[in-house]
């Protein structure tokens, strides 16, 4: 125990500095965290973490955690909504990507036949992108919830589905069953019904016993997440499977921001971890391999644009959306460094192959990193190239949409004075209701919303990730109408700190306790600051002197 944890404080160490250095000039920290990995690994590095299997062990819970976000991140209802693009590209990229691929590594003269099935394994490798590294720069960037953040991930979770095919069928690739694949699926689908049943009959009912303490929340989805993803390896899938299914049945519950809010540091710390085990294996090249791994990572590329572009375009995806989704999912995934050590373990391929993806990949992670940064100015580019060359965009193709529920009206709490808000809001301009996002941890006022229309969310109003994720940039006007007095755990001037870091441009209404209170809301960055006490004063005097004017009339 001891050794481990030394050596998890090593790695975090090398991690936050070289973290550091990459961020402050300007690099992708995903590529600092494969140098700190490859430099306090054994294969180049200096021999600081001796045993990476300790560090790629706990790494698996980072994996674990992101599929268990991205299950909650996942609105069954709008992905569905995506339909034909998503079934065609989903189904069609991993066949026309492994097609392109033993075509292509077949030419290049890896066999396939006679005992030997090299080109095989490397389209493998080439059709799976990655989904750690994908979600967290798509999440970074606020790009999960758009259409073709959304069409990204939907492949992504297809590719899942695909990888549990191929864990079933590698090892009798020479002698492939078709009784292994119809067990796959049929587990599979079982775990899925199990999910969905004990959500709706066990979980739902417990997360209404414990609703009133957000901490016990947390603790519960997690619960869920690990007894998911110990039943998903206990019947023979994956753990991360078992997450995801996890994840999408609280996804239907008002809890999942607040669950995705508190979990996301946590995911953070072990993906760090994962990102660092791959920069561990990482061995010392020579000149051919090296320029073999270029080779490769140009074909995922182009592979890409080969499949999943034409795919969209085929299925009525507009140019964006297929453009950006091809550029989106140009690396190799995770899963495929997985299939390259069975793939040794069963005497499939050779150890220099495990070498040769594992440099691939790591050229292809730090690639994604600029890819999804600057995927829409890519676009642009793009386009223009297109209406030089003759195909201009359609003149009446509409603009797509973001798919992200905005809101221009944030109330954060539902305390007496935002009751009273909506309740007037009601009699002047009820067709404003819809219009406003309410964040609270009350069930009952969340059920109460609802009923009158209201969106209503379960979170924590002093959570940046919580606003984040509630997408409150968008907001034009900003309301905290619950005194200090009652709030737990925070302030109204945290509050508008933190809404004024997340919204710049937004209208902020605080409420103050007192007098002296006011300057400091407005300094932190309130426009207004409502003052409850005052306000009933101001309207008691003006009842009084109307009355005695109208007596002296």
């Amino acid at each position: 125990m001891q050794g481990i944890l030394s050596e998890i404080g090593v790695s975090i160490l090398a991690a936050t500095v070289l973290g550091f250095v990459f961020q402050f000039f300007r690099q992708p920290v995903i590529l600092g965290y494969l140098v700190a990995g490859a430099l306090i690994g054994p294969g180049i590095g200096f021999e600081f973490v001796s045993d990476p299997a300790n560090i790629e062990v706990i790494s698996e819970i980072g994996l674990i955690l992101l599929l268990f976000i991205i299950g909650l991140e996942l609105n069954p209802r709008k992905l569905l909504s995506s339909g034909r693009q998503l079934f065609h590209a989903g189904i069609g990229q991993f066949i026309l990507c492994v097609l392109l691929g033993v075509g292509f590594f077949m030419a290049l003269g890896y066999g396939l036949g006679d005992g030997r099935i090299d080109a095989l394994y490397l389209a493998l490798f080439c059709a799976l992108s990655s989904t750690a590294i994908v979600v967290k720069l798509l999440y970074d960037k606020f790009e999960l919830d758009t259409l073709p953040g959304r069409i990204t991930l939907g492949i992504l979770i297809f590719q899942d589905l695909w990888a549990i095919l191929i864990l079933a069928f590698q090892p009798h690739f020479t002698n492939p069953r078709a009784l292994l694949v119809v067990m796959a699926l049929s587990k599979s689908l079982a775990l899925l019904a199990s999910g969905y049943l004990l959500s709706k009959y066990l979980l739902r009912w417990v997360f209404e016993q414990i609703a009133k303490t957000p901490e016990m929340v947390v603790a519960m989805s997690i619960s869920w997440c690990a007894f998911m993803a110990g039943v998903g390896s206990w019947i023979g899938l994956s753990m991360e499977m078992g997450a995801l299914i996890a994840g999408v049945a609280i996804s239907t519950f008002p809890y999942s921001v607040h669950v995705t809010a508190k979990v996301l540091p946590l995911r953070d710390f072990f993906l760090t971890l994962f990102f660092l085990s791959i920069g561990m294996k990482i061995p010392v090249p020579d000149a051919s391999l090296l320029v073999m791994a270029v080779v490769i990572v140009l074909f995922v590329i182009v592979s890409r644009f080969l499949s999943v572009y034409p795919l969209l375009s085929w299925a009525g995806s507009g140019r964006r959306t297929a453009f950006i989704a091809s550029l989106n999912l140009s690396q190799i995934s995770e899963f495929s460094l997985v299939v390259a050590a069975l793939g040794v373990g069963f005497g499939h391929i050779d150890q220099r192959m495990m070498s040769l993806i594992i440099y691939a990949m790591a050229i292809t992670s730090v690639l994604s990193s600029y890819f999804v940064k600057g995927n829409h100015a890519a676009y642009l580019l793009f386009d223009r190239f297109m209406e030089r060359i003759g195909f201009p965009s359609p003149a009446k193709e509409k603009e797509e949409e973001t798919g992200a529920d905005h809101y221009p009206v944030v109330l954060l709490g539902f305390h007496r004075g935002a009751r009273a808000f909506l309740d007037r809001l009601e009699e002047l301009a009820p067709e404003l209701l819809k219009k406003i996002l309410v964040i609270d941890f009350n069930l009952e006022v969340l059920r109460e919303l609802g009923h009158r229309g209201v969106r209503g969310v379960f979170g924590d109003i002093g959570s940046l990730d919580t606003l984040e994720h509630t997408h409150v940039a968008e907001a034009h006007i900003i309301l905290s109408t619950i005194p200090d007095m009652l709030l737990k755990g925070t302030n109204n001037r945290s509050i508008v700190t933190t809404c004024r870091a997340v919204a710049p441009n937004a209208v902020i209404v605080a409420t103050a306790d007192s007098a002296d209170q006011i300057d400091a809301l407005m300094s932190c960055g309130a426009n207004e600051a409502l003052l409850p006490y005052a306000l009933i004063g101001d309207h008691l005097a003006r009842f009084v002197v109307s009355s005695f004017r109208s007596e002296a009339a």
